[in-house]
């Protein structure tokens, strides 16, 4: 069954890639009806609804650990999603989605301080590709290598996204999913609710002038509440599920570097829906990342379960202890053959 599991979860790591992936043309269209952070609560408000549905016979498993770990990973993946939309203002698209990719990067170094995981070095490899090809993938090129407010917003947003995996990675597996999930969205629909209060009040200064942050935009039209319902069931509660599950039988590590591909399938879909261009750096950049993911699990799809390493083991100690039984039974025939021929020789 662990290699049914883990197949399973590769299947479903894909899936999730291409929603994510085909999810921005989507949200696009929500722009103008919702702010982004008033968008997020709402969405987490479904979320939350959904969850403790999945969980509603699993109820009276809730306890003090799902706090600890959902808080956190809640508070982690609502300010990576917050220095990620302040960031992007300060920054090229380029140097953001590239930023936002170290988790790539942070992953098997948040893994080794808090659990001494040490990083394979085809995982390591792995990552390294994968972040190449999202500079690939964004046209290969910076216009300047200085890192002001922006780049520094981005990266911490990596940083968290990488907090959020890890944790997930770590302390998650034994966890309800839906419980676990439930809790986290819970986190993130208050923390998200503060900051959208706070950046309604907050003004920034802008080449045209102060601004604030994020004035609030909330359509109560049917239609456009009915479709943030439909993308945060399917693009997050499914999601989030499938990759969550997929977790508990693939190392975070590898988890970290096949998500960002998710920007390849973005790109390919601007490509066919007519909003972009088809580029070699496109190309380049979906190879890279598939080799990238073919580096980091490497050796997580060819090695050898437990199972089978127990079945070779016996297999082994099965035609040793043949081999020996052969070898006495020739070694003893042939010293018998020995005495006999002496025994001749001493008679003549």
């Amino acid at each position: 069954m662990t290699n049914v599991n883990k197949t399973m979860s590769y299947i479903g790591l894909f899936f999730v890639v291409f929603v994510w992936g085909s999810a921005p043309l989507f949200t696009l269209q929500l722009y103008k009806f919702y702010s982004p952070t008033i968008r997020v609560c709402f969405s987490e408000l479904v979320l939350v609804a959904a969850y403790l549905f999945m969980a509603r016979k699993h109820l009276k498993e809730f306890d003090l650990s799902y706090l600890k770990i959902g808080i956190s990973t809640g508070i982690f993946m609502t300010l990576a999603n917050i220095c990620q939309k302040i960031g992007l203002l300060y920054t090229t698209p380029a140097k953001y989605a590239f930023l936002e990719n170290l988790s790539c990067i942070t992953v098997p170094v948040i893994m080794f301080i808090l659990a001494r995981k040490k990083p394979k070095f085809t995982t390591i490899l792995g990552c390294v590709v994968c972040l190449f090809s999202t500079f690939v993938l964004n046209g290969a090129s910076f216009s300047g290598t200085a890192f002001g407010v922006g780049e520094i917003l981005c990266g911490v947003a990596g940083l968290l996204y990488g907090f959020n995996i890890s944790l997930t990675g770590l302390y998650a597996k034994k966890l309800n999913t839906a419980l676990y999930l439930a809790t986290q969205s819970v986190t993130s629909f208050f923390v998200s609710l503060l900051f959208s209060i706070l950046f309604n009040f907050i003004s920034i200064p802008t080449q045209a002038g102060a601004r604030i942050i994020e004035p609030i935009v909330f359509s109560l039209m049917p239609s456009h509440m009915l479709f943030v319902i439909l993308l945060a069931l399917i693009s997050s509660a499914l999601c989030w599920t499938i990759r969550t599950n997929a977790m508990k039988h693939i190392d975070a590590s590898i988890v970290a570097v096949i998500m960002p591909f998710s920007a390849a399938v973005t790109g390919i879909l601007s490509v066919l829906a007519g909003t972009d261009t088809f580029s070699l750096n496109l190309v380049l950049g979906i190879l890279l990342g598939l080799f990238a993911i073919f580096l980091s699990s490497f050796d997580d799809i060819f090695k050898r379960s437990a199972q089978t390493e127990n079945s070779l083991l016996k297999l082994r100690k099965y035609f040793f202890k043949k081999y020996l039984l052969v070898t006495r039974g020739i070694r003893f025939r042939y010293y018998r053959h020995r005495r006999s021929l002496r025994k001749q020789v001493l008679i003549h």
